[in-house]
């Protein structure tokens, strides 16, 4: 059996719960904090203005300080939220710019998307939602 171990205020809670809207991802980034100075690797399977959950290959201290390194982003502080034998969760200190990760604004410039197929400018991001 599985245990994932929640942050103060979800501790009673069934699951953790979120109200933010979360984006599926698998997408490579780095986590850096005391127990890894020189980074760990991270796959991040979704991510909202306010956090992550990424695979992990050892597991961290929850409440431990952190710093995620995204792409399109400088790095992001935070904190872990929560931890089981191969996923974190980290709640980030302040939210990010979801369209500047997904490379949908470029230069203060506006919403957009480029179709790699056939290089036009596309309004509707190609992202999946998932449901809360």
């Amino acid at each position: 059996m599985n245990t994932i171990v929640r942050s103060p205020d979800h501790t009673g809670a069934n699951q953790f719960l979120t109200n933010e809207l979360r984006f599926s991802v698998m997408v490579k980034g780095m986590l850096f904090n005391d127990d890894f100075p020189d980074g760990l690797s991270l796959r991040i399977l979704n991510i909202s203005e306010g956090g992550i959950m990424a695979a992990i290959p050892f597991g961290v201290r929850v409440y431990s300080a952190v710093t995620i390194a995204l792409r399109n982003l400088p790095a992001v502080s935070g904190h872990v939220a929560w931890c089981r034998k191969d996923r974190i969760g980290v709640a980030f200190d302040e939210k990010i710019d979801l369209d500047l990760f997904f490379g949908r604004k470029i230069g203060g410039e506006g919403l957009h998307m480029i179709d790699p197929a056939s290089n036009a400018v596309r309004s509707e991001p190609l992202i999946r939602k998932l449901n809360g």
